[in-house]
This record gives structure tokens, C-alpha cells and sequence, in this order.
């Protein structure tokens, strides 16, 4: 009962990513294998149903037919797990994002101080050699080949049944080493290259792939050694079931997970745009000199979500533009050690007050200063490898230090001071 269950909201849930993001995987190359791999786990419910066993069997007049149906289904299920676990793997500098780091963005964005913008997370190029490709390929057509001519040349009535000897024993050991080995050594490969996803959600559901299909090595040795009647016990049964299970489980979730993962990235850049508006709107209308386009209303900003991470970034970059640009035209050295004494030595404090003032003095059309200054309270970079979520968050706090009443009362009293001369 839990099994089906458990079974039917899996493939539940599979058909739901796959109606929702064929559109998305299918113009990105480098998400397509894993559009197969879900497409192959979605249809899977087919061959096991009764009503199908039953069809293919009266259109083949052959009453075993649908064993055979998915033998070759099982081979091409691993034939296609393989193949994506290779291509996550092979990539190199990619970025699942497109967004699976675009099959994956792994969220771990660069260094944006100087402008420069490596990429969060890997982009896609396959580097694994055509070779292998075409490899990997062949073996899984060969291996459906070859039970096909097992299969009818065993006769009828020792078709799957335990047999140490003749064409259905070569049957058995042809489906079982390939399912084994296929899966085993994409458990392997997924397993080595875990350490390379930075992506927090993105790695544990490709875990949760590598887990799954390291499962189908002792269902593919336990089956394997029944079929051949080498040895079989109720426990050992039961083992092959929850590895089977198991592999049912895990493969199809974390291939949910890594296609999901690109939405919720998407949605997880767009909405830190979103906050850091006020900030950047401000800034931008203090240095209208440095802006290459005119700033958009909150409206126009709220309904735009093409290109997150790229609009993320690039806001980014103009607040740091702007303060900056404020920095070199409206700060003087006396302002800074005002603010310092001020704010107590808190650097973000530091930093917002004298950001405030000339943000001021630029609004307010002051003469420009130019006057060196110490670059010790420039905006700083959040971390020694900088990433957009600690960027966001440094430059929130700067926002909220700047809406402080203490700076604006310190920018207040500068601004008097300006003013009146002193």
C-alpha cells in the first residue's frame, strides 16, 4: 500500500515538472538530458501496469511479451541516467541556470568589485568526449539487442525463469551486469563530482541521483544471482526490493530538485532585485551622470523577471557605481573623520553617513569637490570571495544604516553646516 502510494505521488510529481518546464528544457540544450531522464521516469508507470501488460501481449500474441517491454525499458531508463550524470559531470565553468546548474546554476556568484563577473556557478560545455558518447550509446543498444535474441530463442516455456545455463541465462547476465554497471559507475561519477556544486539545494538532490542509483548495484547482484539460482533467500528478497525502492525514490527527486532548482534561483535573485530598489533608485538619482539609461519606476521594476541574475548583478554593480562616483566628487577627508567619531569607528555606519551627505550635496547641486580621500570606508565587500547573497546583504544593512535617524541627524547637521559655511 505505501509502495503504490509513495510511487503515485513520485510520478505525481515528475508529470507536474514535466509539464511545467519542457518549454524552458527544451530551448536549452544543456538541460535536455535531464528532460529525458524525466520524461523516461514519468512514462515508467506505463510499463507496469496491468491494463499494458495486457494490451502489448494481445498485439504481440505473445503472453510474456510485456517482461521483455521492460527489460528494454529498464535498459533504457539506465542508458539515459547514465548519459545526464555524464553530462553534469563533464561540465566545466558552467552555470545551471538558464536558467540545472543554465542543467545548473550553482549559486555562487563572483567577484563584482572592478566589474568583474566570472558567473555563479558552472556553464554549460560538455567535455566528455564524443567517443564515450557514442560508447555509452552503443553498449545500451547492444545490451536491448541482445535480450531481444535471447528472448526468442529461449523457448516459451523457459522464458524468466531461473536458469543457470542456455540463451535466458545469457539474458539474465547481459541485463543485470548492464543495469549494474551503468548505474554503479554513474553513482561514481555523480559521487566525485558532489564537491564541485556549490549549490546548496542543487547538491543535495544530485546526492539524492547519486544515492539512488548507487541502490542498483545489490538489486542488480541480488536479482542477477536468483535468476541464475546461484543463491536466493527471503532476506536477500527483501534487500533487492528496498534497493529497488530506493532508487525509485531518490533518482526521480533529486532530478525534480535540480529542475526545479533554476525557478527557485530565478525567483531567489528577482525578489533580492526587488529589495534592493530603494537603495539603488536613490543612488542612481544622486549621479544622474553615470547612468547609461534612465531609472525605472518600482512598477516597472516589480513586473520585470527576465534575466534574474544578470539585472540582479548589474544593480549591483551600479549601486557600487554610484557610491563610488559619490565618493570621488562629494566626499572630503574632514566629512570622513566627522563620521567616523560619529558612528563610533562601526564601519557600515561610517560608510552610510558620509554616503548620505554627499548624496545630498550631489541632490542639492553642490560644487564638486574632488578632494583625496581615504578609500578605507568605501562600500565594502562582503566576503574575500564575494557572492551575491552576502552582497545583498551587506548592501540591505547599508540601506537600513542609511534610513537610521542617527544618519540622518548627522547628515543634517553636516548639510546645515555646508550650508551656512562653517
Amino acid at each position: 500500500m505505501w509502495e503504490d502510494i509513495s510511487r503515485w505521488a513520485i510520478l505525481t510529481v515528475v508529470w507536474v515538472v514535466v509539464l511545467v518546464r519542457t518549454p524552458a528544457m527544451l530551448r536549452d540544450a544543456n538541460q535536455r538530458p535531464l528532460w529525458v531522464v524525466l520524461m523516461v521516469i514519468a512514462l515508467g508507470a506505463i510499463p507496469i501496469q496491468p491494463w499494458f501488460a495486457d494490451w502489448i501481449d494481445q498485439l504481440t500474441g505473445d503472453p510474456k511479451f510485456h517482461n521483455l517491454f521492460r527489460g528494454l525499458f529498464a535498459v533504457l531508463d539506465a542508458a539515459v541516467t547514465w548519459r545526464f550524470v555524464v553530462h553534469i559531470a563533464g561540465r566545466k565553468d558552467t552555470r545551471w541556470h538558464s536558467p540545472l546548474v543554465s542543467v545548473y546554476r550553482c549559486s555562487n556568484p563572483d567577484k563584482h568589485s572592478r566589474g568583474v563577473t566570472r558567473g555563479y556557478a558552472r556553464r554549460a560545455s560538455m567535455n566528455h568526449s564524443s567517443g564515450g558518447r557514442w560508447f555509452r550509446a552503443a553498449l545500451a543498444w547492444g545490451v536491448g539487442v541482445a535480450i531481444t535474441i535471447c528472448y526468442y530463442v529461449a523457448p516459451a516455456a523457459q522464458r524468466f525463469l531461473p536458469s543457470p545455463d542456455g540463451p535466458f541465462a545469457l539474458y539474465n547476465l547481459l541485463i543485470f551486469l548492464y543495469l549494474g554497471i551503468s548505474l554503479g559507475a554513474a553513482a561514481w561519477q555523480m559521487w566525485r563530482h558532489l564537491p564541485e556544486v556549490r549549490g546548496r539545494t542543487l547538491r543535495a538532490g544530485l546526492a539524492l541521483v547519486a544515492i539512488g542509483n548507487a541502490m542498483e548495484v545489490p538489486f542488480a547482484a541480488i536479482r542477477l544471482g536468483e535468476r541464475l539460482t546461484w543463491f536466493a533467500s527471503p532476506v536477500l528478497t527483501d534487500v533487492a526490493f528496498y534497493a529497488s525502492a530506493a532508487r525509485f525514490l531518490m533518482v526521480p527527486t533529486g532530478c525534480v530538485v535540480a529542475a526545479f532548482e533554476p525557478m527557485r534561483t530565478a525567483l531567489l535573485y528577482y525578489f533580492r532585485r526587488i529589495r534592493l530598489y530603494s537603495l539603488w533608485r536613490s543612488l542612481r538619482a544622486a549621479t544622474p551622470e553615470i547612468a547609461l539609461a534612465r531609472p525605472m519606476s518600482r512598477w516597472q521594476d516589480f513586473a520585470t523577471m527576465d534575466n534574474a541574475w544578470e539585472r540582479l548583478h548589474r544593480r549591483i554593480i551600479e549601486i557600487r557605481d554610484s557610491a563610488f562616483y559619490l565618493h570621488d566628487t562629494w566626499c572630503w577627508p574632514e566629512l570622513v573623520d566627522r563620521a567616523a567619531k560619529n558612528a563610533d569607528g562601526d564601519r557600515i555606519g561610517v560608510t552610510a553617513r558620509w554616503l548620505e551627505v554627499a548624496k545630498r550635496e550631489s541632490l542639492a547641486g553642490s560644487p564638486k569637490r574632488y578632494q583625496p580621500v581615504d578609500k578605507a570606508f568605501l562600500p565594502a565587500l562582503a566576503a574575500d570571495e564575494s557572492t551575491v547573497r552576502e552582497e545583498t546583504r551587506y548592501l540591505l544593512r547599508l540601506r537600513r544604516e542609511l534610513g537610521s535617524p542617527a544618519v540622518q541627524a548627522f547628515a543634517a547637521s553636516i548639510r546645515q553646516d555646508s550650508v551656512t559655511g562653517h
